[in-house]
């Protein structure tokens, strides 16, 4: 009988961990950096299931601009008031889509945002990114989170990438 040597490598692709409060929740971050996609999850006790999976495409935003930079919306007048920076926002041509779960529209929604809304961070962090970013959510009531629980998971993430 042939002897087997099994030898230890790590794990094929890249990743972090990072974990911090959000909402005053307990919300761990994940990434997984695989050739072809950046793999994300963010779960938050206790209900640490991802019961929502959305994806975004980043090569076409990438394509599209080069630049990373979406200089005609940087920013916006109404004609009276000052002029509104609008590079905070979600990119336009980005489109989040449900993969997995969602069956609850005002949930699909914030985890559509949530993951247009990273996919900018990273276009602008690397605007030649061409990956697609999945995103996987276990968010204990996302409906109730609030725009600063939002930006408080936003932060995390960006902690991790």
């Amino acid at each position: 009988m042939a002897t087997i040597n099994v030898q230890q490598e790590p794990f094929p692709a890249p990743s972090k961990f990072h974990s911090g409060l959000a909402n005053n929740t307990l919300t761990n971050v994940t990434s997984l950096n695989f050739a072809d996609k950046l793999l994300l999850t963010i779960t938050q006790e206790p209900a640490s299931s991802l019961s929502h999976w959305v994806h975004v495409p980043l090569a076409p935003a990438a394509s599209a601009d080069p630049s990373g930079m979406m200089s005609h919306f940087s920013s916006y007048s109404d004609g009276d008031s000052d002029r509104v920076d609008l590079s905070l926002l979600p990119r336009s041509d980005l489109t989040a889509t449900t993969v997995l779960g969602g069956t609850r529209r005002d949930e699909e929604v914030v985890g559509q945002t949530l993951a247009t809304t990273i996919a900018s961070a990273i276009l602008v962090k690397s605007p030649r990114e061409q990956r697609m970013l999945v995103l996987g959510l276990g968010l204990r009531d996302a409906t109730a989170m609030g725009s600063k629980g939002f930006e408080e998971v936003v932060g995390l993430v960006l902690d991790c990438l």
